[in-house]
């Protein structure tokens, strides 16, 4: 298993720089982990772990890079399943002059050319199978949940709805048969990505799906200062009356988006759930060298 994992890395890595891509790396400690209400961070001195590389990267596409990406480790508190692991593997890229449909083509093609070197022309999960080869299958999240859950969140969005729907109802329907981008999510949940200028009460974020495993989240990003603040204030306003821990806002961020252009488009995909899939193993425990317990 860890020497097909290398060799997934390898061409992951060779299909990133063929496009233009440059691996950089960022802090592993940072002042602040993100004000997400779902993530909670691991303390680290004065500091926290990160949850994802994304803030620091963003800084960067601030600096005037164009194309960038990061494979490095992760950390999150209270995650452990046979789809989880408290420390795991992120890949995570960005491209600006990119819409996101750009991006969605193109995590496709970096995807299959590596199951193609590796052998794989399909995967299976809990008994759902799904073929890799192109095209892949694209579903709106309101069409998703009109279909399977029968309203619409985006007309009257509900939060705690959505997500009791979305485990029980939809979650189910997604990446069979071939992958899934699930795309358009509803405004409240656009966290970083910006409102669709066509229609703002849905964001410009899709996620995707293989084999019902969700295997990568990605954003149009939001480049306005001023609604991120606005975005950030209120998920410490949320974690403030749920009793989670407070995070600084990182102010470099808010800086560094006033120089990133529009569109900019990145994802983050979970390196861990992707080779588990691509190696035909039945978690992500399967394809680390070592798990919690053991460390």
């Amino acid at each position: 298993m860890l020497s097909f994992r290398a060799r997934a890395f390898i061409h992951l890595r060779r299909a990133l720089e063929e496009r233009g891509y440059l691996e950089v790396e960022t802090p592993l400690r940072v002042r602040t982990p993100g004000t997400d209400v779902n993530l909670d961070a691991y303390a680290s001195e004065e500091r926290y772990l990160i949850t994802s590389p994304e803030f620091h990267l963003k800084r960067l596409l601030g600096e005037g890079f164009t194309r960038i990406y990061q494979i490095c480790h992760c950390f999150r508190k209270g995650e452990r399943t046979l789809l989880h692991n408290p420390e795991f593997t992120m890949l995570e890229y960005y491209a600006t002059d990119c819409p996101l449909e750009d991006l969605m083509r193109e995590l496709e093609m970096i995807i299959w050319e590596t199951a193609v070197i590796l052998g794989v022309s399909k995967v299976e999960h809990a008994g759902v199978e799904c073929a890799l080869n192109p095209p892949w299958d694209r579903l709106s999240v309101d069409e998703a949940f009109r279909r399977w859950a029968g309203w619409s969140p985006v007309e009257a969005f509900d939060e705690d709805r959505f997500y009791f729907d979305l485990v029980d109802k939809v979650d189910r329907h997604l990446g069979r048969e071939k992958p899934l981008f699930f795309y358009d999510y509803p405004a409240p949940l656009a966290m970083l990505a910006r409102r669709d200028p066509k229609d703002s009460r849905v964001a410009r974020r899709f996620e995707l799906y293989m084999a019902g495993v969700e295997i990568a989240n990605a954003f149009e990003e939001l480049t306005d200062p001023v609604e991120q603040r606005t975005r950030f204030e209120e998920d410490l306003r949320r974690r403030a009356s749920q009793g989670k821990p407070l995070y600084p806002i990182d102010e470099k961020l808010l800086e560094a988006l006033l120089k990133i252009p529009t569109p900019t488009s990145g994802v983050a995909v979970g390196l861990d759930r992707l080779v588990m899939l691509l190696a035909g193993a039945g978690s992500v425990e399967e394809v680390i060298g070592f798990v919690e317990e053991e460390l």
